[in-house]
């Protein structure tokens, strides 16, 4: 894990301990981020979307495959606070 991901995470677990951190993906966490939920300030691990793909596309899945992956595994995931995935077009 680089620096810059240990710091991210570190940081993130100070500001929101029940914020949860993609096993797997930590060259995808990219930062972190605010938002307003019950009038208070939340914060939640933000990842970017092609960085997962890639990292699926290495473990030997193709683009097809990581994008399903992606959909049921990870984006469709219940419970508390969501990351947050960032999409570059």
């Amino acid at each position: 894990m680089n620096e810059e991901v240990k710091y991210i995470i570190e940081k993130l677990q100070e500001l929101n301990p029940e914020a949860p951190i993609l096993e797997g993906f930590n060259q995808s966490l990219i930062g972190y981020a605010s938002f307003y939920a019950d009038g208070e300030s939340r914060f939640c691990a933000v990842y970017d979307f092609e960085l997962m793909i890639s990292e699926l596309i290495q473990q030997g899945m193709t683009r097809t495959e990581a994008i399903e992956y992606y959909d049921v595994n990870i984006a469709n995931t219940g419970g508390g606070f969501y990351p947050i995935f960032l999409y570059r077009e």
